[in-house]
């Protein structure tokens, strides 16, 4: 009896997370990471701990583990994407350049865009 209400908590904990805001945090890489985390470490867990005669625990202890785990992991991914994005787009100053063609800004020490082959030009 046990084992099924840590199983039911396990799964509604899951079904509950899906509960947030659909907008960015439904686009957000730790919420996919933790929501993928806990449904592979719950079945994980699930099969471990059937292996001992205590399913629901590992379940649950998997479940949490895996969604830990996931969270961390799709934090560092956005904030890998956030560093990369600040680097690869300058800042707009009174000498930054941009393509002609695409839009794309660049800084002064680029003279064709790599994207468009066209000679860039400063932005005013």
């Amino acid at each position: 009896m046990r084992e099924r209400a840590v199983v039911g908590l396990a799964i509604a904990a899951i079904i509950l997370s899906g509960c947030e805001a659909m907008g960015t945090a439904a686009q957000s890489k730790t919420v996919q990471g933790a929501a993928l985390g806990s449904a592979l470490g719950a079945a994980g867990g699930a099969i471990i701990g059937n292996q001992s005669d205590h399913a629901g625990a590992g379940t649950a202890i998997g479940a949490g583990l895996g969604a830990l785990g996931g969270g961390l992991i799709g934090h560092a991914m956005e904030e890998n994407s956030r560093r990369a994005d600040q680097q690869s787009t300058p800042q707009a100053t009174a000498r930054t350049k941009f393509c002609p063609v695409g839009g794309e800004l660049y800084g002064e020490d680029v003279k064709y865009c790599p994207n468009h082959g066209v000679e860039l030009r400063y932005k005013e």
